[in-house]
């Protein structure tokens, strides 16, 4: 027989607009949201079954026009920052459709050329919360303002990039939504600290999520969620967070290892392999966004690892689309945009695997399954070993 293996139901979680001509409140069943996870993994097949299995379905919104016109030759006509908007308007409307109008995020990236469209087009197709990190959105209530349920959360790495969010956003008359707080130890992607602050153990989980908490409690923002990521694998790591003062988690690798993440491109069947069979920690390798970013060990990325000391070189590339307001363009040391869809398109030697810490540790439960199912795990329990009556 099977043990009983269901554990205590997690607490719900409350996003409420702090516009103030909102009144908008939502409450998701469990505390759980995605990650927007590259050019494309997180479409709108993964977001609304994410939210209609109890939490919150995130889009990535990042740059979407390239993938759509090199994968699925949709917006061939379109200039870049068009082709961009077009799809991100097409996205949203799929996944409000698939989860019958329920919740549905996105996540942007300051850095981009066109994060201020890009944030106004998500606002005004109706998108529950936008989520914008890769720099400080300090602009952010000002872009979104005519859309007052439209809420808005900056993604901070350290207490003191909190302080300053917190500090902005109320001079403007406006409280954060909720902070999202993204471990430089352990999230996939782009981070939020230099690589001497992450050798040196700088900005630790337990320390910044109490921290930010206190720093919002002492505003009087009771209400307003610390969410926590990077790292966050199983329902032990989710209890663990929400100890430490975090009222909800975002995730995203774990959510690579399901049947809906990537499906819009293709499925990302080799990075689902990849990670299923990995066994390298992950590296941090340089960026043109001027980030040090968390990724596979692949051939690519290994190019452009931090340990190549003095032995990085530049590759040759054209600029489909000037999409980092922070990129050097052709004489940047790649195209992250070129790469990142090699990763969709099941391109091994020259793809760009963004993924967290947890990749490559040992013991992890890794199996690829649907939406549903591995939403029913996290909020339970992984399966208690099988025992003889």
């Amino acid at each position: 027989m099977v043990a009983d293996r269901r554990e205590p139901e997690l607490p719900s979680l409350t996003i409420r607009s702090h516009h103030p001509e909102s009144t908008k409140s939502i409450i998701l069943a469990a505390p759980i949201i995605n990650g927007g996870m590259g050019v494309g993994l997180t479409g709108p097949a993964l977001a609304a079954e994410i939210t209609n299995a109890g939490g919150g379905g995130v889009l990535t919104g990042v740059a979407l026009g390239y993938p759509f016109q090199r994968i699925l030759d949709k917006y061939l006509d379109e200039k870049p920052f068009e082709a961009n908007r077009l799809a991100l308007i097409e996205w949203i409307h799929d996944a409000k459709t698939r989860c019958d109008g329920g919740f549905v995020g996105v996540n942007l990236m300051v850095a981009v050329s066109d994060f201020k469209d890009l944030a106004y087009t998500s606002a005004k197709n109706g998108v529950d919360l936008i989520i914008a990190g890769a720099g400080l959105p300090m602009q952010l209530p000002e872009i979104v303002s005519k859309f007052p349920d439209t809420m808005i959360a900056p993604i901070i790495s350290s207490v003191k990039a909190a302080r300053v969010m917190v500090k902005k956003w109320l001079s403007k008359g406006r409280a954060p939504d909720a902070i999202v707080y993204e471990s430089i130890h352990h999230s996939g992607g782009h981070q939020g600290g230099d690589v001497e602050d992450i050798l040196g153990g700088l900005h630790q989980p337990e320390e910044v999520i109490g921290a930010t908490r206190k720093l919002l409690d002492d505003q009087g923002l009771t209400d307003v969620p610390v969410i926590a990521a990077g790292g966050v694998w199983d329902r032990d790591d989710i209890v663990r967070y929400l100890s430490w003062g975090a009222q909800g988690v975002q995730m995203a690798s774990r959510f690579l290892l399901t049947m809906e993440a990537g499906l819009e491109f293709g499925g990302a069947h080799l990075f689902k392999r990849l990670i299923l069979e990995n066994d390298s920690p992950t590296i941090l390798e340089r960026s043109p966004a001027g980030l040090p970013g968390r990724a596979l060990s692949t051939p690519f990325s290994r190019r452009f690892a931090f340990q190549n000391n003095g032995s990085i070189v530049n590759e040759p590339h054209d600029c489909p689309s000037a999409c980092l307001a922070t990129c050097a363009k052709k004489d940047a040391i790649y195209c992250i945009l070129a790469h990142l869809v090699e990763a969709l398109r099941d391109n091994y030697e020259e793809g760009l695997f963004f993924a967290g810490s947890n990749l490559g540790v040992p013991g992890l439960a890794r199996q690829v399954m649907p939406v549903s199912a591995l939403m029913d795990l996290l909020k339970h329990g992984e399966p208690a070993p099988a025992s003889v009556a």
